[in-house]
């Protein structure tokens, strides 16, 4: 490939132009540092800038969450070679195993150019909650502050510890480490209670002060102090320091922001500043995402924003007024988008929180990327290398399993999917018409001959599964090519509570709380028995639903939903913004193998034409299952809410009807189903028990997305 080289020289008559003097105790001049604008690399006399165009890397794989530490030495190897290829920067939000620092060490060994490092010091979010004022964390912070440095500089050997890397560090990147980012999202509630003391002056470090700072953000200035004075006695280097901020808690007043936590509290970067004996300097750094918080679809000044394209973009407005509120560089610190299949907030120009095709999400992020450049920052950091199948999300977390999330794929959740590598099973469902991903399914045949047109005639159908969803392919002797949807419309039925209920479709009966009603690319649906909608038992009373008629199940079968705002009034205006939700049980057609050249990562269905085939994967969550990998769904009773509680089998069943005659899956006619699988008998769709074994560590693949080319191919962007 033609990889960009990211530093361009600005020649040794840049150093006059170098703010900050020199510490005294140094034996050279720090390798990387803040210049007026953003990064600069120094070397043998030579100061270049330095543009940060970096991927985020986590600590977590399928299996195991992020604590166990469990990324092993070839894993980093492999994902740092594919980062090098698009990136000059990986951060890190925690100390990794020794493994990561081994496998960054031989990279950079060996590469042209080098993949700089990031480094942060996580703090525990619920321990800091727990203790209100952040102070009370002051001692075991700075320990972790000095872990952090030992271990970028190779000169430590960790303890175990629950949820923390440990073993021997010693393999050193200080001279790969751009800098030190410390901290995380930190939560409004913390910082005000933290400043409800009053500050004491102001704090005055060896190598970072605060100028009028809070007394949050003097906690903040002495941490950074800390880890500063450990790593210049310790090793005689600095590197630039950053903390952690976000939206939520930056300087600037949102009065359209209709949620009070949202802009309940600053913290202000120009607070905290480098002393004269730091010439590494400071930098700050955001995490800014554009569909959140819901200033940024409300704010007049964002919403209309023109950016460099001449396009409306209230991202690039946001950023525009960020840039202008600091004195320091400004490293956007996160920023994407997920490939998920489900959505939890939308963008009001449309980078929404989630339900992105892969290639979507890359064209998404680059042109945030040159969003980013264009509002004059240091450069960001997209967020995130790998998909992270440990993770909730608001609309979507009290469906599944909290302690078995990490052991199967939710493809439905947005945290999940913002990685540019996806996870996914072996033998995975690749929903392209190949026979061969069926080998291993449940066979069922139809149990009596039918006199139906060739294209509603079923002569099998199949049953399998993989990490994200139940699979079902339904034979026909010929369907026509084209496909004609006005002949043909079928039915697939799932059961786990062992309920018969009446079909929405045709006078028949069967064991179902589910119903995947396929009438074409317009009009295929799940449905679900309404009183097992999880939608309407979590969020039926703020939806305004008859929630009666859910209960006793008189509504029938109904749409499968999930909410995306709750509603807010918008302070300024008055304006009542309502309560939203998606049908997210309409079913996308295309094709699901990555390797075709008309691929969608968000593929549902699939008709194959040439095969007589028509392919479906149901996510697990959307049909109550809570834990596949444990067998575990929510519980039957309405009064049980989420709960959940162990099952054996799922019954599955299929049946083809005249869609002419038989309206939708919204209308229940009679009589008009033409054939089935296994077969009817008395009023009844007759189903098939299909059960698998439990798992506790899922074998998995690793793919790199569409996402990762379009980032490679376009240069970020920058190639259009």
């Amino acid at each position: 490939m033609n990889r960009r080289r990211f530093v361009a020289s600005v020649g040794a008559a840049g150093l006059a132009g170098l703010s900050g003097c020199q510490s005294t105790d140094q034996s050279s001049p720090p390798a990387y540092r803040t210049g007026a604008d953003g990064f600069e690399r120094r070397s043998e006399g030579t100061v270049t800038e330095l543009t940060v165009r970096g991927v985020n890397l986590g600590m977590a794989k399928p299996g195991y969450f992020p604590g166990s530490a469990a990324i092993e030495r070839a894993e980093y190897d492999r994902w740092l070679e594919h980062i090098g290829e698009i990136a000059n920067v990986v951060r890190t939000y925690t100390i990794h195993p020794p493994a990561f620092y081994r496998a960054l060490r031989a990279y950079n060994d060996d590469a042209e150019e080098p993949l700089l490092l990031l480094q942060g010091t996580w703090v525990p979010t619920a321990e800091l909650i727990d203790a209100g004022d952040a102070t009370a964390l002051s001692s075991t912070v700075d320990r972790e502050l000095r872990r952090t440095v030992e271990a970028v500089h190779g000169d430590t050997t960790l303890p175990e510890r629950p949820g923390y890397a440990s073993g021997p560090f010693d393999a050193d990147v200080s001279d790969v480490t751009l800098g030190y980012l410390f901290g995380i999202e930190w939560p409004p509630e913390v910082v005000e209670a933290t400043n409800e003391a009053d500050a004491d002056g102001d704090f005055e470090g060896s190598f970072v002060r605060t100028q009028g700072g809070s007394r949050f953000e003097q906690w903040l200035a002495g941490r950074l102090d800390t880890l500063a004075t450990h790593e210049s006695d310790r090793y005689g280097v600095q590197h630039p320091l950053s903390f952690v901020n976000w939206v939520t808690t930056d300087p600037l007043d949102h009065p359209y922001e209709p949620y009070h936590d949202e802009d309940l509290v600053s913290i202000d970067p120009d607070a905290i500043v480098a002393t004269e004996d730091f010439d590494a300097g400071t930098f700050a750094s955001y995490h800014a995402y554009p569909y959140y918080p819901d200033l940024l679809n409300e704010t007049p000044e964002y919403v209309d924003y023109v950016d460099h394209r001449g396009e409306p973009n209230s991202y690039a407005g946001y950023l525009h007024d960020l840039i202008a509120s600091t004195d320091q560089p400004v490293l956007i610190a996160e920023f994407g988008v997920p490939s998920s299949r489900g959505i939890a907030h939308r963008d009001v120009h449309g980078r929404d929180q989630g339900r992105h095709t892969e290639r979507e999400q890359g064209e998404i992020v680059a042109a945030m990327y040159q969003d980013i450049l264009a509002a004059d920052t240091a450069g960001g950091i997209a967020f995130a290398w790998q998909d992270e199948w440990f993770k909730r999300t608001w609309n979507l977390d009290a469906r599944s399993v909290p302690g078995r999330r990490p052991h199967w794929s939710n493809i439905e959740t947005p945290e999940q999917r913002f990685g540019l590598l996806a996870f996914q099973s072996p033998d995975t469902i690749t929903l392209d018409g190949s026979p061969g991903d069926w080998d291993d399914a449940t066979v069922v045949r139809p149990a009596e001959p039918t006199d139906a047109p060739d294209e509603r005639t079923l002569t099998g159908m199949q049953i399998s599964h993989d990490l994200a969803g139940l699979a079902i392919r339904l034979e026909f002797a010929t369907l026509p090519e084209p496909m004609q949807w006005g002949r043909t419309g079928a039915l697939v039925t799932v059961g786990l509570t062992g309920r018969a209920q009446s079909l929405p479709v045709g006078a028949l009966t069967a064991t179902a709380d589910f119903v995947a009603d396929l009438g074409g690319p317009d009009d295929s649906r799940l449905l679900v028995e309404s009183s097992y909608d999880a939608f309407a038992r979590e969020f039926g009373e703020i939806a305004g639903l008859d929630l009666d008629t859910y209960r006793d199940g008189r509504a029938g079968f109904v749409p499968v939903r999930e909410p995306i705002n709750l509603g807010y009034t918008v302070p300024p205006t008055g304006e009542s913004v309502p309560f939203e939700a998606v049908e997210t049980g309409r079913l996308r057609y295309g094709n699901g193998n990555p390797e075709a050249e008309s691929y969608d990562s968000l593929t549902d269905v699939h008709v194959d034409t040439e095969r007589d085939v028509i392919e479906l994967r149901l996510p697990w969550i959307l049909l109550n299952v809570a834990d596949p990998s444990s067998k575990q769904r929510i519980v039957t009773d309405w009064d049980g809410g989420l709960d959940v509680t162990d099952f054996e089998s799922i019954q599955v069943g299929a049946a083809t009807y005249d869609p002419s005659g038989a309206g939708t899956a919204d209308s229940a006619s009679t009589g008009l189903i033409d054939h089935a699988v296994p077969g009817t008998a008395a009023g009844t769709l007759e189903t098939t028990t299909y059960s698998w074994s439990t798992w506790d560590r899922p074998p998995y693949e690793e793919r790199l997305k569409q996402s990762y080319h379009v980032l490679d191919r376009t240069d970020w962007g920058q190639n259009g």
